[in-house]
């Protein structure tokens, strides 16, 4: 697969994913037995949750608007985090490239992410397509979706951005990359 098709491939991945609320796997909800449950589930798993809640409730889930469901899901406490995302973009990617990355969302958070084994610290002028950022002290991790001159657009899931969002950031903005740019193992 060309450059432009893998990045259109995994933009195919990604609008899976945008939208769906930021959910932090803590208290109540860290022992539940579903991942999209506790902010780990692929796209598919959170749909598939989604619509289980919906039809218990009696709601067609189908003739609601985006910001409706984004206010279900909320409500009932589906989601993404940060390094669940991270996680099922870097496999996805892998496939792409045909290689394997296997790792647990369930078990994996930001910081380790961008830690060894998982992965290694690269210089910002060599970042690319499915490397991390590190920010928050490694309580949070961007996915880089393209480079392109010195504009990185990434995605990622939080609290502040009301969920899964692309943005974009000019390299000019070094406090963005403060605490590090990350290459998973598995992508070298």
């Amino acid at each position: 697969m060309a450059g432009i098709e893998l990045i259109t491939a995994l933009r195919a991945e990604i609008n899976h994913y945008l939208g769906i609320p930021y959910f932090q796997n803590t208290g109540k909800f860290k022992n539940l037995g579903e991942n999209a449950a506790v902010g780990k589930g692929s796209a598919k798993e959170i749909a598939l949750l989604t619509v289980e809640y919906a039809n218990k409730e009696g709601i067609k889930i189908l003739s609601l608007t985006p910001q409706q469901i984004y206010n279900f899901q909320k409500k009932h406490h589906i989601g993404i985090d940060c390094s669940g995302l991270a996680c099922h973009l870097i496999a996805f990617y892998s496939e792409l490239l045909g290689k394997q990355c296997l790792l647990n969302p369930r078990r994996t958070s930001a910081d380790m992410l961008t830690s060894a084994p998982i992965s290694h610290s690269i210089s910002l002028e060599n970042i690319t397509t499915g490397d991390l950022v590190r920010q928050k002290k490694g309580h949070h991790v961007v996915f880089v979706v393209e480079k392109v001159l010195d504009v990185v657009t990434y995605v990622d899931s939080s609290r502040d951005g009301r969920g899964v969002k692309y943005g974009q950031i000019s390299f000019a903005v070094p406090s963005f990359f403060q605490e590090g740019v990350y290459r998973p193992n598995c992508l070298e």
